[in-house]
Order: structure tokens, then C-alpha cells, then sequence
């Protein structure tokens, strides 16, 4: 039982990190794709360039502050683990 809960923190942290590598790779569109959907759903398709620019960059910057601390939190916790499997088997 105690094996199962480790190899699953495991993976559970391998997933982690793929993921928030991911959020951080696509954060440029996805933040393009949601100030899009904002502009068209909330706006009625017309706003200032300037004030477009501004939702843009804030939905970009959420994406990239997500994707990192979930990258980072993954990464730590993996190391963790890898850490603890290695000291296992010594």
C-alpha cells in the first residue's frame, strides 16, 4: 500500500510538471485566444487597441504565473521523489 502511495505522488508530479510546462509554452496563445473571447462575448466585438493590448498582456501574464507555479511545484515535488525512491533502494 505505502509502494502505491509513492509511485502515485509519483506520477501525480510527473503530470504536474508536464502540465505546467505546457500552460507555460501555450500561454501566449491561450492568452491571445481569451482576450479574444472577452472582446467578442463581453465587449460586442469593438474596444480601444490600448485597452485590448492591456487584457491581453493581464490574460498572457495569468496564464505564465500558472503555468510556472504549477511547473515549479511539480518539479520540486518530483525531485522529492525521486529523492526518496533513490534513498529507498540504497
Amino acid at each position: 500500500m505505502k509502494n502505491i502511495i509513492r509511485y502515485g505522488f509519483f506520477m501525480f508530479t510527473i503530470v504536474l510538471t508536464v502540465i505546467g510546462f505546457s500552460k507555460l509554452i501555450n500561454s501566449v496563445d491561450n492568452g491571445t485566444d481569451s482576450a479574444n473571447k472577452y472582446l467578442r462575448i463581453s465587449m460586442g466585438g469593438s474596444m480601444d487597441a490600448d485597452d485590448f493590448r492591456i487584457i491581453t498582456e493581464g490574460y498572457i501574464l495569468s496564464n505564465i504565473i500558472l503555468g510556472g507555479i504549477m511547473f515549479l511545484v511539480g518539479l520540486v515535488f518530483f525531485c522529492f521523489c525521486v529523492y526518496k525512491l533513490l534513498k529507498k533502494f540504497n
